[in-house]
Parts: C-alpha cells; sequence; structure tokens
C-alpha cells in the first residue's frame, strides 16, 4: 500500500502533467490511518514511503494522448484492408461537444507506404492537436512528417513542435518514429 500527494506546479504554465517526486516525510502530507474490521489500526503504515505527484508544465501526456488514441474513422475514410471497426473512444459519444479525440495515425499502419502516406501522417497528426491552439494551450503547433533510417529501413517519424505565448523555441520538440517501413510507390 503506498498514498500518494500531489505538489502544485512550481511555474506559471498550465501544468499537464505529473511526475513523481523525491520522498519526503510520511509527516509532510495530510494521511489517514485505516482500521481493520475489528477497529484496530493498521500497524504497518510506518513502513510507508510517502511520494508525491507534481505538476509540471510540460505537454508529453496531452501530446501522447492526443496522437496515439485511435480517433474515429469516418465514413469517408477508408479502413484497412480487412477491417470493420471504425475504433475510436467510445466516451466521444457522451462528451456532447462534437470534437473527436484522437487522430486517425492509426489508418496509416497497415499496407504499402504510397507517396501520400507523409502528407496523411501529417495532416492527421495537425488535426489531433489543433485543440491545443483552439483551447489556448499553445500559440501555434507545426507538425512535419518524414521519413528517417532506422534498423536499415526507411520509417515514417512524425515531429510535432508546440510553441507557447510568444517563445521563438517550441516548449516541445520531439521525433515520433513508427513501425511503418517506407514502401514502393
Amino acid at each position: 500500500m503506498f498514498d500518494i500527494a500531489t505538489r502544485p506546479p512550481t511555474t506559471g504554465r498550465t501544468p499537464f502533467d505529473l511526475q513523481l517526486l523525491a520522498p519526503l516525510p510520511a509527516s509532510a502530507y495530510a494521511w489517514h490511518d485505516f482500521a481493520t474490521a475489528d477497529g484496530e489500526p493498521i500497524t504497518y503504515a510506518e513502513q510507508l514511503r510517502t511520494f508525491a505527484l507534481g505538476l509540471e508544465p510540460t505537454l508529453q501526456t496531452a501530446i501522447v494522448l492526443s496522437l496515439f488514441t485511435d480517433r474515429r474513422a469516418g465514413l469517408d475514410d477508408a479502413l484497412p484492408a480487412g477491417v470493420t471497426d471504425r475504433r475510436g473512444w467510445v466516451g466521444e459519444e457522451f462528451v456532447g461537444d462534437g470534437e473527436p479525440w484522437g487522430s486517425l495515425l492509426w489508418l496509416l499502419y497497415t499496407g504499402k507506404a504510397t507517396a501520400d502516406v507523409l502528407e496523411r501522417a501529417r495532416f492527421a497528426a495537425q488535426e489531433a492537436l489543433d485543440w491545443m491552439v483552439r483551447d489556448g494551450v499553445a500559440s501555434r503547433v507545426v507538425v512535419t512528417a518524414e521519413w528517417v533510417a532506422a534498423e536499415g529501413a526507411e520509417r515514417l517519424a512524425i515531429r510535432p513542435q508546440i510553441y507557447q505565448g510568444d517563445d521563438a523555441a517550441p516548449v516541445y520538440d520531439v521525433l515520433w518514429g513508427t513501425s511503418l517501413r517506407r514502401g514502393g510507390a
């Protein structure tokens, strides 16, 4: 058993991610002592180490969820061969804001990688991350897609760059590689 406490962010930016922070003494946090069915307190509470989840202003979790949650394919989207499930998050039906969640990158993971795959991948990733600008989390989102050499083959890579405020440099800039190998045209 362990307890988790949260700490407020240390910067002025909007917090989106959690990070595991160094343990502090248990006395640093309010905690509850639970008792057994016969009313006796649990005796092993002294053995617990307290960790804290701190809110931090990075966008890693939001970006991973945006890119790698399967968005429901539309009726006009071509599904991979043999697939009839349009996938998507079931909770979307209950949110009611009409804004789809996730990305359509999953549509690109099977079949040959043709010349238009780079643009389709870039568009799918850009579309999945555009909510950040609409919601004021980012001032600008720039996505590129490219073929990169990896393990003796060229693989599809997506590079989202997220900017906040008037920052000249992105606050997030990571090259995401996939297992999709480059095929013929």
